[in-house]
């Protein structure tokens, strides 16, 4: 049984088995799989049910550019891979984030973006330029008050964070829309580092977040 308490939705398990995702979601979902023995089975199961379905269902004709479409795809996943064991300890040693980062996370040049907030842009193709990113809260610290305008995946992998919906710890994924408003919290005595993948920009519900927007980039 996994530790993990907050898991991805199973539309986006489905989703990421399919191969439906783009690179910067697929790249966090994976890396929570290597830290979530659930979420890896029910990844499996989905893939089982889809292999099955290929097994059973009758042959059509593929289109003429098929293959191009294929070997799109293989490219812009082909980093994605999920570890065969999970490890809570580094989590950034799993493999789908080790291949974006130069050495570990205590290697990262991280970029001021507010008092108590840094980053670091990671390079992965998404709806749109810097949708995967590292955030580090420093201890104490909270982000505006905010909600999404769309998909939004939030990883934790070192710290913690508390916010309306619960706490969050290592490996720990929120799986967030615009049905959700929250103000994250970094909570105890350590930054919480994050690993971020959104789908369109934040809608944050104070002035000081708005103005802060352009610079954090979210």
């Amino acid at each position: 049984m996994s530790s993990v308490r907050h898991h991805p939705k199973t539309q986006t398990l489905a989703d990421f088995a399919a191969g439906r995702l783009d690179e910067a979601r697929a790249v966090v979902v994976a890396t929570h799989l290597g830290l979530c023995a659930d979420c890896t089975k029910a990844v499996s199961d989905f893939e089982s049910v889809g292999g099955h379905l290929l097994e059973t269902t009758k042959p059509v004709e593929m289109a003429h550019d098929a293959l191009e479409k294929i070997l799109a795809r293989a490219d812009v996943t082909a980093n994605v891979i999920v570890p065969a064991s999970p490890a809570l300890d580094q989590p950034e040693r799993n493999l789908p984030l080790s291949g974006f980062l130069k050495g570990s996370i205590d290697d990262v040049k991280w970029k001021r973006v507010a008092p108590g907030l840094s980053q670091s842009v990671i390079e992965a193709q998404g709806y749109r330029q810097g949708v995967l990113r590292l955030l580090k809260i420093e201890p104490g610290t909270q982000m505006p008050k905010h909600s999404h305008s769309g998909n939004e995946l939030t990883l934790i992998l070192r710290g913690a964070y508390e916010d309306e919906i619960g706490d969050f710890g290592v490996g720990d994924l929120a799986d967030l829309d615009g049905e959700y408003t929250h103000t994250p919290k970094a909570k105890g005595d350590e930054p919480c580092i994050c690993l971020i993948a959104t789908a369109a920009p934040l809608k944050f519900k104070t002035l000081a977040g708005r103005i802060a927007q352009p610079f954090i980039g979210l």
